[in-house]
């Protein structure tokens, strides 16, 4: 099993998720902005609607008690306002729909990096389950420490060895280190998705909806389910292996 190529797999799908995850806190910014502005127009087009209203009833008074008025210079242009703006309305709600369109695709790629991770646990177990029992231990015993700088080409290994290992194979990372750390990625954005994919439904283009958008807003961003230290242990992991292999290349 290639440990190594595991793992790198597994950071591409958490970049893949990054990346749609940032693109998405932009989405959940313009749908703030464009429900806000929607939420403007609709108090303008409720004023204009009570003008209108009240010129109504205006002219239905008696002619003596009213200063003569023109009534295409009043109610035409009050209509024309109001044609504008409920065209202005239509056109927003179509925006927002567009958006929360591209939230829901955005959450498919997010099922799609899920789907990933599970297919390279799946991947991991079969490797393993194919290892004989012997050897596997015999991994578990000669694993050395997560930490990065344990790994560095200069440090020397405080544990003995009947029969010394040599330094890449020292570098190498457990079979059941590689399937503890893609389980347990796994599980976090399994999570993460199962919270987003709750936050993301047809009812956010409601205008009731404009104070809970700005708490998804914050909520959203913080992906409080993820372990980004689990993340950067992977990847300094990754680093030590290439530089031990690098340094021995050389020597």
């Amino acid at each position: 099993m290639d440990a190594i190529a595991i793992l790198q797999q597994l950071d591409q799908e958490c970049n893949t998720w990054a990346n749609q995850h940032a693109h998405s806190c932009n989405l959940l910014a313009s749908l703030l902005n464009i429900t806000r502005q929607r939420e403007q127009t609709l108090v303008q087009l409720q004023q204009q609607q009570q003008q209108e209203q009240q010129r109504s009833v205006s002219n239905t008074q008696p002619a003596s008690s009213l200063v003569p008025l023109t009534p295409s210079s009043t109610s035409k242009p009050a209509l024309v306002a109001v044609k504008s703006l409920l065209q202005l309305i239509h056109k927003q709600t179509l925006e927002i729909e567009s958006v929360v369109q591209q939230l829901y695709d955005t959450v498919a790629v997010f099922q799609r990096v899920v789907q990933a991770m599970v297919q390279l646990e799946r991947q991991v177990e079969a490797a393993i389950e194919r290892i004989e029992p012997s050897k596997l231990l015999a991994t578990i015993r000669a694993s050395p420490p997560s930490s990065s700088s344990s790994l560095s080409p200069s440090s020397t290994p405080k544990k003995s060895y009947a029969f010394e290992p040599s330094l890449v194979e020292t570098a190498e990372i457990a079979p059941l280190d590689v399937l503890d750390w893609v389980a347990r990625i796994r599980a976090m954005y399994t999570q993460e998705l199962n919270l987003k994919q709750a936050q993301i439904h047809p009812g956010m283009t409601a205008l009731e909806r404009f104070e809970s958008l700005a708490d998804l807003q914050r909520s959203w961003g913080l992906q409080k389910q993820i372990d980004f230290g689990l993340e950067q242990e992977i990847v300094e992991r990754i680093k030590a292996y290439r530089r031990v292999r690098e340094f021995s290349s050389r020597t």
